[in-house]
């Protein structure tokens, strides 16, 4: 598996994440050898001795979504040391234990930190991993999870009887202490950036924003090859569960009783671990083969991971049925001493295992089919985490990683709590062994299944992300125009104060200028011609305009100024303020002139009311038509600044003065509608006394065009009696009440 493909800045926070894992995989395995010293220590019946790793198991599938869910969501670095510590604090309280319930408390602490380190762990590594190289290093990872295994409970088993079974447990704490305290000084990649359609994000050094969301677990789950991976990772840990945490327990106390007990137990390990020797070239091999697969075929992954599964159940029966007992008489034929001398075990261990395979044909055999059983068996370990990256999206890996081992856990831990219920069922442990790998036959039926729907997954998750990337960067030069739109509003501003706070105009300027040239560095550092080039204009124009305003400035502070000079530098000002004034606008400064323009055809209204009734109606609509378009852009660049986490003095202020202008525009739609509502009752009472809306109409074309007072002509044509022209007087005066009680101001300098 070639490491150059992944990016050297992403080579150290993968190895720690990957030692980080290995420690702790060696954790969750380490109490098993020691069994029947804990059992005796603490005087506990045997049908209880897996309750602590049965809870171990289930507290680690709980944590493991809840972390997983928070993987995807903040930062994961914070995270993974959260889980680590809470890991290891449970591995120094095992080794403290004075007692079985505290024994079980302390597994589930360190459960509760392995449900994070996993999920958050494959999450990181799969965010550095090119998607055709994804099998070979979770293959890698595999392997060093099986040594991992194989370390651990090597520790309890040669280390246990030597310094106790607590020193394990003890030793590997202060290893993941140290990888804690690195952690905390190495950045981890980012998420997202090993995903294809993402390359151009990377290459701009963006980061992927989209984080998960509740709603999304519904969408994970409605994923057909998720929902078929996480209901065969239940069926297929059982197996797996049962060969691990019984075979040495079988081996010892069944088959190789008769072995004398100073080598009775080492001897049981190591046979039990040839079981997973074929499991260390598999991951190696087999890994390698679904990534070729994967380059020619995206779904030949899944496909090829299904009939491992399939094959990995005949091998593994036969191997079981190879098993037989030490006999006694090959005991006597070994004329073992009574006590064998500490420094002769290990001598006396690889002399009956040689002795045994020449004794008992049979464990060639099994053997044999151990080592091709396991190699078979690495098809789906190595693709699984593989598929599981390729369909889901990057905010969701950690996620879907939890939800995996949360079936994953559930079944093992399920399996540990029945499994001496199950013994007594049965018969005995190689029953319950015999039965659980059929299990694996419904877990390949299922992998098949998802084989058909992988590659439908893949390529909506493509498509999704490839439409994300375009966002994203669109975005991104969105935020640039922002941030110029930004420091165009603060040039307009500055023309308040440039003929009465020169402090204030100069802050405002440099401000401007600043963004400019982080805008226009931005622009050239991520090639993106147009913002670079406009952002070097506006910088251009402002220092321009701070140069001939520092002048005027200057000369302002000389003594003994004529009056004529100070009129003179006053309206040098003046027009400096005119031509910002003409500067482009910013979209804030847009919405205020649209706003603006809402208020003048208020105020147009209120000034035609005298010669148009009709036109001046129809600006009262038209203002609305505005008002309710500015509310609409206003609640948009509201709801934009209200999805950000934390906000700059800038975009405090920035958000403010839009919710208050939002604010005074919602006051004047529902006033300009009350507005309207009351001059159309007048109309209506106007109607009444038989002046219709065409007699209006007639009115209007005379008095518009001579500027005659219509209240006027009305009376005069109306107004048969003094009793009707007093009548209309007082409707035609409402008008004049309802534009007095109708008045607004705003003062729009922003920054």
């Amino acid at each position: 598996m070639p490491l150059t493909s992944i990016s050297k800045k992403d080579l150290i926070p993968i190895i720690l994440v990957v030692f980080l894992l290995f420690i702790s995989i060696a954790c969750a395995n380490m109490l098993i050898p020691s069994y029947g010293v804990i059992r005796e220590e603490f005087n506990i019946p045997e049908a209880l001795i897996a309750i602590p790793d049965a809870f171990f198991v289930l507290t680690s599938a709980l944590f493991a979504l809840i972390w997983g869910y928070y993987t995807d969501r903040i930062n994961r670095s914070k995270v993974i040391m959260a889980g680590a510590f809470s890991w290891t604090i449970g591995m120094l309280l095992t080794a403290l234990s004075y007692n079985y319930p505290m024994l079980i408390i302390s597994r589930m602490a360190s459960g509760a930190g392995l449900g994070c380190v996993l999920p958050v762990g494959y999450s990181i590594i799969s965010d550095a991993v090119p998607p055709d190289e994804r099998s070979g290093w979770f293959g890698t990872l595999a392997i060093l999870s099986s040594i991992s295994n194989g370390i651990g409970q090597g520790l309890s088993s040669f280390l246990g009887p030597l310094l106790t079974w607590r020193f394990p447990f003890l030793l590997l704490s202060s290893i993941s202490i140290i990888i804690i305290f690195v952690l905390f000084f190495i950045k981890i990649p980012q998420r997202g950036s090993s995903e294809d359609e993402l390359i151009d994000l990377t290459e701009l050094n963006l980061e992927y924003s989209y984080k998960i969301s509740k709603k999304d677990l519904k969408q994970i789950l409605k994923k057909k090859t998720n929902r078929f991976l996480i209901i065969q990772g239940f069926f297929a840990i059982i197996p797996g569960t049962i060969l691990v945490f019984f075979m040495t327990s079988m081996l010892s106390t069944h088959y190789f009783n008769e072995l004398p007990v100073e080598i009775r137990l080492q001897t049981a390990t190591i046979f039990a671990g040839m079981v997973g020797i074929g499991y260390l070239l598999g991951n190696a091999l087999l890994s390698y083969i679904g990534d070729i697969l994967y380059r020619r075929n995206k779904k030949y992954r899944a496909k090829f991971a299904t009939i491992c599964m399939l094959l990995t159940v005949p091998f593994t029966i036969m191997m079981l049925l190879a098993i037989q007992p030490i006999s006694s008489e090959f005991v006597s034929k070994m004329n073992y001493p009574n006590s064998i001398p500490p420094e002769e075990i290990i001598n006396y261990i690889f002399l009956t295992i040689v002795e045994v395979f020449k004794a008992y044909p049979n464990y060639i055999f099994y053997f044999i089919f151990a080592f091709i059983g396991s190699i078979f068996s690495t098809g789906w370990v190595s693709n699984k985490n593989a598929v599981m990256i390729d369909v889901n999206l990057p905010e969701h890996k950690g996620t879907a990683s939890s939800f995996f081992s949360l079936s994953e856990q559930i079944g093992k831990g399920i399996t540990l709590l029945i499994s001496f219920t199950l013994i007594s069922i049965l018969g005995s442990i190689f029953n319950m062994m015999f039965i659980a790998v059929l299990f694996w036959i419904p877990a390949g039926v299922l992998w098949f299944f998802a084989s058909n729907s992988v590659e439908e997954d893949m390529i909506t998750k493509s498509k999704k992300l490839s439409e994300r990337n375009q966002v994203s960067l669109i975005d991104f030069i969105f935020e640039l125009e922002i941030q110029m739109d930004r420091a165009i509003q603060k040039i307009q501003d500055s023309k308040y104060y440039i003929q009465s706070d020169e402090k204030r105009f100069n802050q405002l300027l440099d401000d401007a200028i600043k963004i400019f040239i982080f805008t226009e560095r931005e622009g050239e550092f991520r090639s993106i011609t147009n913002i670079e080039k406009k952002a070097h204009i506006m910088k251009l124009r402002a220092l321009l305009i701070k140069q001939e305003t520092k002048k005027i400035y200057k000369k302002f502070k000389k003594e003994r100024l004529t009056a004529r000079e100070i009129e003179g530098f006053k309206e040098d000002l003046i027009q400096i303020r005119l031509r910002i004034s003409e500067w482009e606008k910013s979209s804030f400064g847009k919405i205020q002139t649209y706003y603006e323009d809402a208020y003048l055809k208020t105020l147009e209204a209120r000034l035609l009311r005298k010669n148009d009734l009709l036109k001046c109606l129809g600006k009262i609509s038209q203002a609305i038509g505005i008002y309710e378009s500015v509310k609409q852009l206003l609640n948009e660049r509201i709801e934009n600044i209200n999805e950000k986490s934390d906000l700059t003095e800038e975009d405090s202020i920035v958000f403010n003065k839009e919710q208050e202008l939002f604010n005074t525009c919602s006051k004047s739609l529902i006033a300009t509608n009350k507005l309207k509502k009351e001059f159309e009752s007048v109309f209506n009472q106007l109607s009444e006394k038989g002046i219709l809306r065409e007699d209006l109409i007639k009115i209007s074309e005379l008095t518009s065009e001579y500027r005659v007072d219509i209240y006027k002509i009305i009376v005069d044509t109306f107004g048969h009696d003094s009793r009707m022209k007093n009548a209309i007087m007082d409707i035609l005066k409402k008008i004049d009440n309802i534009f007095d009680e109708y008045d607004f101001d705003i003062d729009f300098k922003v920054f």
